[in-house]
């Protein structure tokens, strides 16, 4: 099936007037089953913005809250154009690196390893690289239908998360069934989310060697792993066990299960995201 994803994206880009079919989203993605696509000038920005994604935008469902998760990276002198979505959110969330991100008032912020940014709808926002080496960045788009978009632009939220500020809760026993405790540094949890915002929460998480995530579900949300460094084992709601490591992304859709566990012998460290598309609710 992931093949069969891969061949249908390449089609889908090469083609004129390319249209691919939505698909549901498998739950897990490995850093090799990742799709390179790279844009030109995004945005009216400068260069080129590499990418390897697990799933883009052109091929979600309407029903689907995340749209879009890439690895992104911007060369020295490269630069995404200061713009904004009509209707979508989207966060940069910086891996490595250092580069200049500007949001819809005009800020610019010098952001670097941790640091987290988003744009809601109707926010605009831009970032360059003006450093020597790579800014590599997770870009991660989503969407909630059934938001009132007017309300959202009326009270823009804070874009701006720098790593240092991040606040941190940590859990024991996370999915009930887990074991240790889960490390937590947010940006911001769903406990504070509003009904209009497609992403919720945003945190980075470490699980120290030999303590998971208990198997469970989400009724509403979409959940997301991105591993950003060591090794565990990821479990889907039929049960199929993934080895996963840096680059892997993982989601479970709303009524899907999904486990973690840290297999190896070094922090197991990923973002996990999570997402509401309101218009399921309704």
């Amino acid at each position: 099936m992931k093949k069969l994803f891969a061949l249908m994206l390449i089609v889908s880009l090469m083609a004129s007037c390319s249209y691919a079919e939505p698909m549901k989203h498998e739950q897990c993605y490995t850093s090799s089953e990742l799709t390179e696509l790279n844009k030109q000038d995004v945005a009216g920005g400068k260069g080129t913005l590499y990418g390897e994604f697990a799933f883009i935008r052109d091929n979600a469902r309407e029903e689907d809250a995340i749209k879009e998760i890439g690895f992104m990276t911007l060369k020295h002198g490269d630069f995404i154009g200061t713009h904004k979505h009509a209707d979508n959110e989207d966060a940069y969330l910086i891996i490595s690196g250092r580069g200049v991100f500007t949001d819809g008032e005009g800020n610019a912020y010098v952001v670097g390893e941790g640091d987290m940014t988003i744009a809601r709808p109707g926010q605009a926002h831009g970032l360059a690289n003006l450093f020597g080496e790579d800014l590599v960045f997770l870009d991660i788009i989503a969407k909630n239908a059934g938001a009132n978009l007017e309300a959202v632009v009326n009270n823009p939220a804070p874009q701006y998360f720098p790593a240092e500020k991040l606040f941190t809760k940590d859990t024991e026993h996370a999915g009930g069934t887990g074991k240790g405790t889960l490390y937590g540094l947010f940006a911001f949890r769903r406990e504070q989310a509003a009904q209009d915002q497609a992403i919720k929460e945003i945190g980075l998480m470490t699980l120290k060697p030999g303590d998971s995530i208990g198997l469970h579900k989400h009724e509403n949300n979409e959940d997301t792993y991105i591993i950003l460094s060591g090794q565990g084992l990821f479990t889907d709601g039929e049960g199929n066990e993934y080895i996963v490591g840096p680059n892997s992304v993982t989601i479970a859709t709303p009524g899907e299960s999904h486990a973690l566990e840290n297999t190896g012998s070094e922090d197991l460290v990923f973002i996990d995201l999570i997402a509401q598309n309101h218009a399921l609710n309704k």
